[in-house]
């Protein structure tokens, strides 16, 4: 199945480090682990009925995450 859209996500250097570092070590694309995240979430989500923060942070608000 082709992709349809794309999303983009801003990481500290820690964060790509290691996702960059299971990339490797599992020989799979940067993409495929942001996709399995997110369907894992989602999942989790429906699921769960996980409850979303209504505020962040304001330092990780100013960051952009």
């Amino acid at each position: 199945m082709a992709a349809k859209h794309r999303v983009t996500v801003n990481l500290e250097d820690r964060e790509y480090g290691e996702l960059s570092g299971l990339s490797d070590k599992h020989r799979v694309s940067l993409a495929w682990l942001g996709r399995q995240a997110i369907i894992e979430f989602l999942e989790r989500y429906e699921n769960e009925e996980l409850q979303l923060p209504l505020s962040l942070p304001s330092e990780r608000r100013r960051s952009g995450s």
